[in-house]
């Protein structure tokens, strides 16, 4: 059965954006990494929303899910692991 991680906290500086498992396992994803994100302001970038899967940057028409964020840094593998917004 596949483990469910929460996610407890979700924050970004100039460079990066971090997310936080309940549990404490941190993954982080460079702003560089995309196009829209790469030249858009710290504004714009602190302008996100959170739903149940990933975060969402409504200015600059970008998202990222919470696996993908994850599954990229090689923190979890997508067969044994899933990962959602704490409630």
């Amino acid at each position: 059965m596949p483990q469910t991680m929460q996610i407890a906290k979700v924050w970004v500086d100039n460079t990066h954006v971090y997310a936080e498992t309940t549990d404490g396992l941190r993954a982080s994803y460079a702003f560089s990494d995309w196009t829209r994100s790469a030249y858009a302001t710290d504004e714009q970038r602190r302008d996100f929303y959170l739903s149940c899967s990933g975060i969402h940057w409504p200015q600059i028409v970008e998202d990222l899910s919470f696996e993908g964020m994850f599954l990229d840094n090689h923190l979890i593998d997508s067969a044994t692991a899933t990962v959602s917004l704490y409630k």
